[in-house]
């Protein structure tokens, strides 16, 4: 029965996807984006079938942001004629297939090789990492004040809208009912050596700054090794690379939460006055219901026409 059911759903979301993309293509008629070379970076990890919707996130982000060079991780699907169209609108610094980021001390895949690639990056730029499935919709201060101060950011969640130490949260989620790779990881952190000195957040990976010169690549394989030996082969499951983020992030100084639900990921039915938000990540999962990132969506390109 549940095989049924995730088949029925799994048709579902391609065929919304498909009338998404259709009622949305008016993106590639958008005018290109004119990267300003300063310092920033910003980092995406794409598939092919995300290209319309990758176009909408960076080119409502860069509208409100006005600044930054592109990185482009190919996940391996990208074709000849995606290549084209994303030098086109989005003059990429660079686009890297996701073959040339070596994870031999780190799990593979799971968005691993976009945070490797982040921390090789980092050491010249201030990094933002942006989702293909968010679109900001609003004036974004916040992180234009962290890029201004070097400070990083994290998109914060329903469970997670402040840093707080690794004790802390291992003593909140010590009851939580999931077998989920990420909660079960944050229940041992008592395990990690010092874990009362050091900070966490239950973030989302979706978005997120990370600052010049605030950590790297050893410091991830150095927290991946660790993690791998508190909760064995489970570590190579799909979200202990959102938790690593999270844990680079909160360790960084200085580092900061996004304001909650002005910067949120939309999952409905909370009562978060999301039409409002500034900043959005639509996941999978939520991402197509109540309509709103289909309006959202079609509201930045109108408005990204008429700059």
């Amino acid at each position: 029965m549940n095989n049924i059911r995730n088949k029925l759903i799994r048709i579902g979301n391609i065929i919304q996807k498909g009338w998404f993309n259709n009622r949305c293509k008016e993106v590639l008629k958008t005018p290109p984006i004119q990267p300003c070379k300063n310092g920033v970076l910003i980092l995406s990890m794409l598939r092919h079938v995300d290209m319309l919707m990758y176009l909408i996130a960076i080119k409502s982000f860069y509208r409100y942001l006005g600044e930054g060079e592109i990185i482009i991780l190919d996940d391996g699907t990208l074709t000849t004629s995606d290549m084209k169209i994303l030098r086109y609108h989005v003059h990429p610094l660079q686009i890297v297939s996701i073959d040339e980021v070596k994870t031999n001390k780190c799990p593979k895949g799971g968005c691993w090789e976009r945070l490797l690639l982040i921390s090789d990056y980092v050491k010249d730029y201030y990094v933002i990492q942006l989702d293909a499935d968010t679109v900001t919709s609003d004036d974004i201060p916040e992180v234009i004040n962290c890029i201004s101060d070097n400070t990083s950011f994290v998109l914060g969640t329903n469970e997670g809208q402040k840093i707080e130490s690794m004790k802390d949260t291992c003593a909140r989620v010590k009851h939580w009912p999931t077998n989920h790779v990420q909660v079960n990881a944050e229940k041992l952190f008592y395990k990690i050596n010092d874990y009362n000195n050091k900070k966490y957040v239950r973030g989302s990976a979706s978005f997120g700054g990370f600052s010049h010169n605030s950590f790297s690549r050893r410091d991830v394989e150095i927290f991946s090794r660790v993690m791998e030996k508190t909760i064995g082969s489970t570590w190579f499951n799909w979200g202990t690379e959102q938790l690593t983020s999270n844990y680079i992030i909160s360790n960084s100084s200085p580092s900061c939460v996004l304001p909650y639900p002005k910067y949120a990921d939309y999952y409905p039915p909370h009562d978060a006055p999301y039409e409002e938000s500034c900043f959005l990540h639509f996941s999978g999962p939520n991402r197509f219901k109540k309509g709103l990132y289909f309006r959202k969506a079609k509201r930045a390109i109108r408005d990204i026409n008429s700059i």
